[in-house]
């Protein structure tokens, strides 16, 4: 009798070791997922995964930022430091004047129509080519050439004619000299996905290199063309600009160094290279176009900023030209806790709107200012 108590008190407490040992396991379970849990990115989407932050500032990775995801637009005549600048779609745009080259300072920051500078990608930009859109450089010192993806506004001073990522002025062997005389020649618009980088790069023609009609294209493709080529629609109605872009840049290719008359629309695929160090100021007369019907947001670029807009203080975002005062009342409320607004006449009653934000907010101020209705505004470089 004795004997099975003492073994009933033995099963018992084994059971509760055992019931006990469970719970701690569980337990411990338990608090291993909270720590796991609690170390997770609390980003709308991480920032490992597509290399920006949620918030509008861009993450420090060197390379491999986000490619497209902006949008494409053209835009009215505009004024930056006492030049006035005159956006078009020209499809027999050609000129020669100086390339520079923009790098560090500006590497993973919004460009003019929303998509990331990366400077080792192949792009550039211009003060009025379509954006985004493609054109061929080359640096005519060597005959060195390759296709950029225009996406940015700028230079905006008349000695210098466009602007290249640091990676294209590396192909064109200028990034020690700083500036170079190129030649500059439209291309076609850009798709907005970005994933040109393989076509940007085929592209590439070494100076004394003769043209190769394949350039760009996958290998195992052959190209035979007479006359121009229709472009085909995608399965969500699409038209792969990429396509159309190597269609027009093979129409007529031109022999190695040789400059085509400006009335040829195709443009020679091979024919690339830097622009002039300066160029008559002249030239911008002859480069301007005439302003063309757009949307009102595209009046953005009319904006007229100061000479001394980029002075101490912050960074400057060209906002646009309105009619009045009182139709710029709205945009000015919205934008005031952003920085300073700077507001100047801009002939027959209009006014031109810039707003000077903090440096490290200035990313903010631009999406503030798009979602303001200045959907075309843009940070101005140096």
């Amino acid at each position: 009798m004795g004997n099975a108590k003492r073994r009933n008190r033995a099963l018992l407490h084994a059971k509760l070791i055992g019931t006990a040992l469970i719970v701690a396991s569980l337990s411990a379970c338990s608090g291993s997922s909270t720590k796991t849990s609690s170390t997770r990115s609390k980003e709308y989407f991480p920032e490992s995964k597509y290399g920006v932050k949620a918030s509008p500032r861009v993450s420090t990775a060197k390379a491999n930022l986000p490619r497209g995801g902006g949008r494409y637009q053209v835009g009215k005549a505009y004024k930056v430091k006492g030049n006035w600048f005159h956006p078009k779609e020209d499809p027999n745009y050609a000129a020669v004047g100086a390339a520079s080259w923009y790098g560090d300072a500006f590497h993973g920051r919004l460009t003019a129509n929303g998509e990331v500078y990366d400077m080792t990608h192949l792009t550039a930009a211009h003060p009025t080519l379509p954006l985004p859109s493609y054109a061929r450089v080359t640096n005519l010192a060597n005959n060195s050439s390759v296709i950029v993806r225009i996406n940015d506004r700028g230079p905006f001073e008349r000695s210098r004619l466009i602007d290249l990522s640091k990676r294209a002025a590396e192909l064109l062997d200028y990034q020690h000299a700083g500036t170079a005389k190129v030649k500059v020649e439209y291309v076609g618009p850009a798709p907005l996905h970005g994933q040109d980088d393989a076509f940007l790069m085929a592209s590439y023609q070494p100076g004394g290199r003769a043209p190769d009609p394949s350039d760009g294209l996958p290998t195992g493709v052959m190209l035979a063309m007479n006359g121009p080529t229709p472009t085909q629609a995608n399965s969500h109605g699409e038209v792969d600009t990429i396509t159309a872009a190597i269609a027009a840049a093979y129409t007529a290719p031109a022999p190695n160094g040789a400059v085509q008359p400006s009335d040829v629309g195709s443009v020679a695929l091979p024919s690339f290279a830097p622009i002039p160090a300066s160029r008559p100021g002249e030239m911008f007369a002859a480069l301007s176009y005439a302003p063309q019907d757009t949307n009102a947001a595209a009046e953005v670029f009319n904006t007229v900023l100061n000479p001394e807009a980029g002075a101490p203080g912050g960074s400057v975002v060209n906002l646009g030209v309105w009619p009045s005062i009182k139709a710029a009342e709205a945009v000015t409320r919205t934008l005031s806790g952003h920085g300073q607004i700077r507001i100047e006449q801009a002939g027959s009653g209009q006014v031109a709107l810039s707003l000077v934000a903090p440096e490290e907010s200035v990313n903010d101020a631009l999406l503030a200012a798009w979602d303001a209705g200045a959907t075309d505004a843009f940070i101005v470089r140096d």
